[in-house]
C-alpha cells in the first residue's frame, strides 16, 4: 500500500499537466484587449473547478505573483478558499441559487490575500470497508410556465410535463451500474386543477421497467411531493424506463397535473464515473475505484468552507479512504474536474464615485448606449443631468458578476442615496426583458435589461419596473420608471427621433375615452375620469364600444390623449377587439397622443414568444412615443384610483414631464392594500420619463 502524502510532488506534477490543456479550452474564454485586476469565473453545477495560469492570463488578468498572499477568490463578496496547485487554481464551486440566472459567478482578483482550502484527516473507521455508496439522480426539465403556481416566494413555476386524464407520461432514465439493493423515487408535482367534491383529486401509478410500484394521490391545486420504495431488481444499469400512468379512469374527469421533477436514490459500486464520484459518507472506511495517487478528495459538506482529505492510500486503481459521519466526499482524477461556463474580465467604472450626479439614469447596453447620446444631449440642454449606464458596468461594479435585476436596483439605491445632490429623479430602461430567465424557452433577447418578478394576485407573478426603484423597500418606487422594450439599435434611433419630434408638436385639443361596452361600468369610469381631471366637456369624447377601425381612425384625427378602459389581454383591447394588433400599423397621426390603457395584461413586455400591443404600438413608426399599460391583471376600481390622480397630474401645467406625472399616480396608493400595491408594481410607463408632456 503506498501512502498518498508521499507522493505530493508526483501528484501535483501529473495534475498540472493534464489539466494545462483542459482548462484553456479557448471556447470559454474572453481575450481582454488590456491587464485587468478581476476576472469572472462563471460556473453553472455544483463541483470542483480547477482553472489553470494561461487561462486566467488569455482572459487579462495580471498575475504578478502566484500565490495566496496576492490572489483572492470571492463570491457575491465573501471569500471563497481555494488551493494552488502548482499552475492550476482549484476550488469549489456551487450552482446558482437565483431564478435569474443560471451561472454563479466567482471573482479572482490580484493584489489581495486569498483563502487557502484547510485539509482534514478523518478518524479511523470500522474495520470493515465499503464498495458501494448512496447515489442519486435528478431529472428535470423546464418547459412549462406557471405564473400562478407561485404561492410564495421559493415556490416553482416552471415544470417539466403536463400529465392530464387519460394520458401517460414516459420518461428514460440511464444507471451507469446500480447495485442489487432496493431505491427509492420521489416526485414533485403541482396540482393544476381541483375538484372539491372529489377527494384525492389527482392520481395516477408509477411503473419502472414493466412493474408497478406503487400509485401517487393527493388533492387541490398544491404541491405535492410523493416518495415511493423500489424493491431490489426493479432498476438496472443502464436504460430504465418509467411511466407515470393516468390512463385509467380516475377519481375526476378533468385532472391535470404538472411535473416538475423525479428524483431516485439507490446505491451503486464505489466506482469513479467520468472521472468523478460524488457521494454522503458515514463513519467507514470506503474502496473507491477508478483513482489513483494523483486524485483529489474534497469534502463539501460545508460548501463554503470544503476542506481536502487527506491520509487515503492507493493501490493500483483503487484509493482506501477514510470518512466521518456526514461527510460529504467528491473524488476527482485529473479528468474529473469541472470547467468553468466562461472567464471575462472584469470591467471598471466610475458609478461608485459620490461625486457622480445624475437627474435620470439612463441603464441600457453597451451596443445600445451609444444610440442614447442624441437624447442625453437633449435634455443637458433642457437642463438635465444624464448618466448612461451600461448594464454591464452594473453587473460588475455592483452585483459581484451577477447579471441579474438586483444588481440594477443595488446601482439605483447607491446612486440615490451615495451620489451628489439633487438625487436622481427618473430611471430610464433601454432594452428588451423577459420572464424566462434562464432561457428555458430559448436564447434571452438581445439587449437585455432585465426587470425584477413579484408576486400578484391573480397570475401568480409579474414583472416590475417599478420595485427596481423602490430605494426604502416602501414597495413605491423612489424615481420615475420608464422603459424601451427594444433590442437593436436601430429601434433605439427611432424612439430618440420620434420623442424628440414629439416634444416640439402642437397638441389637439381632443381627448378619447374609449371604453368596452360588455359591462356598464366602464363607460360610466370614463365619465368619472374625465370630470375629477377638469377636462373641458367639449375636449373629450367617449366611444362605447368602439371597434378597431373606429379608434384608429380618431386617433389618426387627432388626440392628445387617448385612454382606453375594460378587459384587455396581451394583444388586444376589449373582448370584442376594441383595439388589436392588426390595427398598429394604421396608426398615423401628426401628434401622437399620450395612450393610458386601463386594462389588463397589455404591457406584458417580458412575454418570451409574443409581443404585448404596448410593445407593438410603441415601436410602429407612426404610433405613440408615451403608454402606460399593466403587466398584468388587475381590478377596474384600483386602476382608477391611479388614473384619477395621473390624469390630474397630467392636468397641471406645473408638471411638465411625464414621468412626474406618472409618479404622482403612484405615490398616491396606499401599498397596504394588496390590490392598489400590484397598481403601483405593475403599471409601468413605456416612454423616456423625462419626456416632456404636450397638451392642450
Amino acid at each position: 500500500m503506498i501512502k498518498c502524502t508521499l507522493h505530493i510532488k508526483h501528484l501535483l506534477l501529473l495534475l498540472l499537466l493534464m489539466l494545462s490543456a483542459a482548462a484553456c479550452r479557448k471556447d470559454n474564454v474572453s481575450h481582454a484587449d488590456t491587464a485587468v485586476e478581476r476576472v469572472n469565473i462563471q460556473v453553472a453545477a455544483d463541483g470542483v473547478y480547477a482553472v489553470n495560469r494561461q487561462a486566467l492570463t488569455q482572459a487579462g488578468l495580471d498575475i504578478s505573483e502566484w500565490d495566496y498572499n496576492d490572489l483572492n477568490l470571492s463570491q457575491g463578496g465573501m471569500a471563497v478558499p481555494f488551493t494552488l496547485r502548482d499552475d492550476t487554481l482549484v476550488f469549489y464551486g456551487q450552482a446558482p441559487n437565483s431564478r435569474y440566472t443560471n451561472i454563479r459567478p466567482y471573482i479572482l482578483a490580484t493584489g489581495k490575500k486569498g483563502t487557502a482550502i484547510e485539509t482534514s484527516t478523518a478518524q479511523p473507521g470500522p474495520d470493515s470497508t465499503l464498495e458501494n455508496v448512496p447515489q442519486s439522480i435528478h431529472l428535470e426539465e423546464n418547459l412549462l410556465y406557471t405564473a400562478e403556481a407561485r404561492v410564495d416566494e421559493n415556490s416553482e413555476i416552471w415544470f417539466w410535463q403536463e400529465l392530464v386524464q387519460g394520458d401517460q407520461l414516459s420518461l428514460l432514465v440511464e444507471i451507469p451500474e446500480i447495485a442489487d439493493l432496493p431505491a427509492a423515487m420521489r416526485l414533485h408535482l403541482w396540482g393544476y386543477t381541483h375538484n372539491a367534491e372529489i377527494e384525492n383529486d389527482h392520481d395516477f401509478d408509477v411503473i419502472i421497467n414493466g412493474i408497478t410500484i406503487g400509485t401517487v394521490q393527493w388533492d387541490g391545486q398544491v404541491y405535492h411531493e410523493a416518495e415511493l420504495a423500489i424493491p431490489a431488481g426493479v432498476l438496472k444499469s443502464g436504460a430504465n424506463n418509467i411511466i407515470l400512468d393516468n390512463s385509467a379512469a380516475g377519481a375526476t374527469f378533468l385532472d391535470i397535473m404538472q411535473l416538475d421533477w423525479v428524483k431516485i436514490d439507490y446505491t451503486a459500486p464505489a466506482t469513479a464515473v467520468d472521472g468523478r464520484l460524488e457521494f454522503s459518507a458515514n463513519a467507514s472506511n470506503y474502496t473507491l475505484t477508478g483513482f489513483d495517487s494523483n486524485s483529489f478528495i474534497l469534502n463539501v459538506v460545508d460548501p463554503i468552507t470544503p476542506t481536502i482529505l487527506t491520509d487515503w492510500e492507493n493501490e493500483k486503481d483503487q484509493i482506501t479512504l477514510q470518512t466521518n459521519t456526514n461527510d460529504h466526499v467528491i473524488a476527482s482524477t485529473l479528468n474529473g474536474f469541472a470547467q468553468p461556463v466562461t472567464i471575462t474580465p472584469m470591467l471598471e467604472s466610475k458609478w461608485q464615485a459620490e461625486s457622480n450626479q445624475a437627474d435620470m439614469l439612463i441603464v441600457t447596453t453597451a451596443e445600445l448606449a451609444p444610440a442614447l447620446d442624441p437624447l442625453k444631449a437633449a435634455r443637458e440642454e433642457q437642463g438635465l443631468s444624464v448618466a448612461i449606464v451600461t448594464a454591464e458596468e452594473i453587473y460588475d461594479e455592483f452585483g459581484f458578476g451577477e447579471n441579474s435585476p438586483e444588481s440594477i436596483q443595488k446601482f439605483v439605491a447607491y446612486a440615490y442615496e451615495n451620489w451628489a445632490e439633487p438625487a436622481p429623479r427618473y430611471l430610464f430602461l433601454v432594452g428588451d426583458a423577459t420572464f424566462d430567465y434562464l432561457g428555458n424557452l430559448g436564447d434571452l433577447p438581445q439587449n437585455h435589461i432585465p426587470s425584477l418578478l413579484v408576486p400578484v394576485q391573480y397570475s401568480g407573478e409579474t414583472v416590475s419596473d417599478s420595485r427596481l426603484a423602490d430605494v426604502n423597500d416602501d414597495m413605491l418606487p423612489d424615481l420615475a420608471v420608464g422603459r424601451w422594450p427594444v433590442s437593436t439599435i436601430s429601434q433605439v434611433e427611432d424612439l430618440v427621433k420620434r420623442t424628440l419630434a414629439y416634444e416640439t408638436s402642437t397638441a389637439n385639443q381632443r381627448a378619447i375615452f374609449a371604453t368596452d361596452d360588455t359591462e356598464a361600468q366602464f363607460e360610466n369610469v370614463a365619465a368619472r375620469l374625465a370630470e375629477q381631471a377638469n377636462i373641458p366637456t367639449e375636449q373629450f369624447v367617449v366611444f362605447n364600444g368602439a371597434t378597431a377601425d373606429s379608434v384608429t381612425q380618431e386617433i389618426n384625427n387627432g388626440a392628445w390623449l387617448t385612454t382606453y378602459i375594460g378587459h384587455g389581454s396581451i394583444n388586444q383591447w376589449g373582448k370584442n377587439d376594441v383595439f388589436t394588433m392588426e390595427a398598429v400599423p394604421n396608426l398615423n397621426t401628426t401628434t401622437p397622443p399620450i395612450v393610458l390603457q386601463l386594462t389588463c395584461l397589455t404591457g406584458l413586455f417580458s412575454h418570451p414568444e409574443q409581443t404585448s400591443l404596448t410593445e407593438a404600438m410603441l415601436t410602429t413608426p407612426n404610433g405613440p412615443v408615451i403608454l402606460i399599460a399593466a403587466t398584468s391583471l388587475t381590478l377596474s376600481n384600483n386602476q382608477e384610483t391611479f388614473a384619477n390622480a395621473f390624469l390630474n397630474a397630467l392636468q397641471d401645467p406645473a408638471t411638465a414631464r411625464i414621468g412626474d406625472a406618472f409618479q404622482t399616480g403612484k405615490l398616491t396608493l396606499d401599498v397596504n392594500n394588496a390590490g392598489l400595491r400590484e397598481i403601483a408594481d405593475t403599471f409601468s410607463l413605456f416612454a423616456d420619463p423625462s419626456t416632456r408632456i404636450v397638451r392642450p
